[in-house]
């Protein structure tokens, strides 16, 4: 089996700009309501829904294949605003929001 995360989304075009803004590459586009991401360890899709659900759309948070300070410098070229990055107990994280507002956490893990 493989894990797939789905995200909720209202405006599937802004959406799918802003997951390949931070990396992912589209896998598969079903339509106008379904779009599937490739990462390196799994699978990310996107559902266009009328409405989003209340409560939690999802949680999403993502381990970095670089430094964070440049994860940061490139969503900023993308227009992607990221939270400070903020020192964890397993290393540094920093979180953006897609453009329904759902919090996705970057971490970079201490070796």
């Amino acid at each position: 089996m493989q894990l797939q995360t789905i995200v909720y989304v209202s405006d599937m075009e802004q959406s799918i700009e802003f997951y390949e803004a931070l990396g992912f590459e589209v896998d598969y586009r079903g339509g106008p309501v379904w779009t599937a991401f490739r990462g390196a360890d799994g699978a990310l899709a996107l559902h266009l829904v009328d409405e989003l659900p209340a409560g939690g759309r999802v949680a999403v948070s993502l381990v970095a294949d670089s430094a964070l300070e440049g994860i940061s410098d490139r969503l900023a070229e993308a227009g992607i605003e990221a939270t400070p990055i903020e020192a964890q107990a397993f290393g540094r994280s920093i979180v953006v929001r897609d453009p329904d507002g759902l919090a996705i956490q970057i971490n970079e893990h201490a070796s």
